[in-house]
């Protein structure tokens, strides 16, 4: 139940950030003061409530601090949680410039949007709600949970309205692109065969043993003794299954799976483990293996074996990513020209002709890498 509940609240929050997959490429952007300056106060007292300034402005529609925070926590929420404070230092401010990019991208289709007259009726964003309630627990109502996932429910039916004004005058935009044909389909797999190549992959299990900061010889022995009497309840026709004895007895997090590793090419894991995964047969439980981590008890449960995918197989979902890609070059070539005449204003820089970019010119070259998908 817990995972479907996370699952559950990202949809919420993901309402808050406007996800139009391939339609808002990150930008560079303007400046901006963080999205949660700290303030200083007293050991022991109460936390000020953080302030919501405007960050900047796009053609009079202003983008705020709040603005910036819950797209943040919605794309990268459970990454900012995970990182270690030291890491988290030297990458938030470059996902903030990413999400204040995209928030200049959206702020101009909303607005180009409101320009064409389009216009998101209550039966739009009540059938947008009616989807996300699908998803959530059997009697919980969507008011309840989304005030239980701390998400203002008149906030997500604002940014479900804007979503859809913003995805009318996409269809707009895209209107005249037309799926491709096969011949064009073909074309392209013939010049990238190799998008289409299968790396070998195994999916396997595994219950650890671990050794690690251990140098007594006997507690390393008594280890090994636990693994192999492991191995023996394993060899039993009426023993446990290897999920339950990884779930009892693993030291590694994949524990919580049963002790499943997913699936992984080669490359991956160290040398020993996956020497001994990728000879293994599907289904069978190999010998105790060593490695620095300690002892391993490996269980395949699938491979795949190295090959060119046939274009037969993936005609169709090429096809719908050239057509998705054509949109998309559409759109972005339509943002071009809006914000080749946008006026964007940050309130602690000059203001600067519509056109021209806030930053200097050494720091207007392209982020490395795309923002993670929402």
């Amino acid at each position: 139940m817990k995972n479907k509940t996370n699952r559950i609240v990202a949809a919420l929050t993901l309402a808050l950030s406007l996800s139009i997959p391939g339609y808002l490429p990150a930008q560079d952007a303007p400046p901006a003061a963080p999205a949660a300056p700290a303030a200083p106060g007293a050991p022991g007292a109460a936390a000020p409530e953080p302030t919501n300034n405007v960050v900047l402005t796009v053609d009079g529609t202003p983008i705020k601090e709040n603005d910036i925070r819950e797209m943040m926590m919605s794309r990268f929420g459970r990454q900012l949680q995970q990182m270690p404070p030291e890491q988290l230092a030297m990458v938030q401010q470059q996902m903030q410039q990413m999400i204040i990019g995209d928030l200049i991208s959206k702020a101009l289709l909303l607005n180009a949007a409101d320009k064409d007259g389009f216009k998101a009726t209550d039966e739009d964003v009540a059938k947008e709600i009616e989807e996300i309630s699908k998803r959530i627990p059997d009697g919980t109502s969507f008011e309840k949970f989304a005030q239980s996932a701390g998400v203002d429910v008149n906030r997500i039916k604002e940014q479900i309205a804007d979503d859809t004004k913003i995805r009318k005058l996409i269809d707009k935009i895209t209107k005249d692109i037309k799926q491709p044909g096969d011949e064009e389909v073909k074309k392209y797999y013939d010049e990238h065969e190799d998008e289409f190549t299968q790396k070998e992959s195994v999916a396997a299990s595994h219950i650890l043993l671990s050794t690690q900061n251990i140098t007594d010889e006997k507690e390393i022995a008594a280890k090994k003794t636990e693994a192999e009497d492991l191995q023996k309840e394993l060899a039993k026709e009426d023993g446990k299954s290897f999920e339950d004895l990884a779930t009892a007895h693993s030291d590694c997090p994949s524990k919580a799976q049963g002790g499943s590793l997913g699936e992984f090419g080669r490359g991956q894991m160290v040398p020993e483990f996956e020497e001994a995964a990728f000879s293994q047969e599907v289904g069978t439980i190999g010998d105790l293996i060593k490695t620095q981590f300690g002892y391993h008890i490996i269980k395949v449960t699938d491979k795949k074996e190295a090959k060119t995918l046939p274009f037969t197989e993936v005609q169709e979902e090429l096809a719908t990513n050239l057509f998705e890609k054509a949109k998309g070059a559409e759109v972005e070539s339509y943002l071009a020209k809006l914000r080749n005449t946008a006026k964007i204003v940050n309130p602690n820089e000059p203001v600067v002709p519509p056109g021209e970019s806030l930053l200097p010119p050494s720091a207007q070259e392209e982020l490395p890498g795309d923002a993670p998908e929402q």
